[in-house]
């Protein structure tokens, strides 16, 4: 039986071979799924890079009101904490029960001396004493007051006067609605009924407000002072709303 012995050439040819199917089986396994991927990242890319040159200045422009409304907003934040709300600062919890203790009386002779000096006969309003127990230093909201205020006025016309001097008030007040009371006879008072709710807010709830980062300043545009407003529902108005008018002739 004669043995096949194998050239160098023959050798060479085989390891060539062998190096082909190597490389074809790394082609297969590593470099085609790298391109695709690649390919794919590029028309990725591709697509947000149109769609931020079709969206970019409207997205900027949207971003500037925002940043508009937010300023407006933290100003009318400001006027209300500053003019219309109590001195209340709860953060060491004996100083602020003490605080709550005096509150109702100072709160009651302020809108007192307010309703009388507002045109109108005014009653059905009260603040309640608050409890003998060291004050929540985390409290920002002070409990709301629903009142149902009775209002006597000379006539219709002075009670649409009295109604637009609720939003000057010493105190966060939002109308509710307005029943007038009728009939009544010619020279008589207007009654009316005005359900309304007082919000008082503590130091806390500054804190918090001026805690909220800013929105993201645009690309190219310098970034605007001060923490974000009042998100979520906001500041309505000056202290009225709708409910609208109901009564009676």
């Amino acid at each position: 039986m004669k043995q096949m012995r194998l050239t160098r050439l023959q050798v060479g040819i085989a390891g060539l071979a062998v190096m082909v199917g190597l490389a074809a089986l790394f082609l297969l396994a590593f470099i085609r799924p790298l391109k695709a991927q690649i390919k794919t990242t590029n028309e990725n890319a591709q697509t947000q890079d149109s769609y931020a040159r079709t969206n970019g200045p409207k997205a900027e422009k949207d971003l500037a009101q925002a940043k508009q409304r937010e300023a407006v907003v933290m100003a009318r934040f400001d006027s209300i904490m500053e003019n219309r709300m109590p001195s209340v600062n709860l953060t060491d919890p004996i100083a602020g029960m003490f605080r709550l203790w005096r509150l109702p009386r100072e709160e009651g002779v302020l809108m007192d001396n307010w309703f009388r000096s507002s045109g109108a006969v005014v009653s059905g309003y009260s603040f309640p004493a608050f409890p003998s127990t060291p004050a929540d230093s985390s409290i920002k909201v002070l409990p709301a007051q629903s009142w149902g205020l009775s209002v006597q006025v000379r006539d219709f016309p002075q009670l649409l006067e009295w109604l637009q001097k609720i939003p000057k008030a010493p105190r966060f007040m939002v109308m509710q609605s307005v029943n007038i009371q009728g009939p009544r006879q010619p020279g008589q008072p207007l009654m009316a009924s005005v359900p309304v709710v007082l919000y008082e807010w503590t130091a806390e709830a500054e804190k918090a407000v001026k805690a909220q980062p800013s929105a993201p300043a645009a690309p190219g545009a310098p970034a605007a002072p001060g923490g974000a407003g009042m998100r979520g529902g906001g500041m309505r108005g000056g202290g009225m709303r709708g409910g609208g008018m109901r009564g009676g002739r």
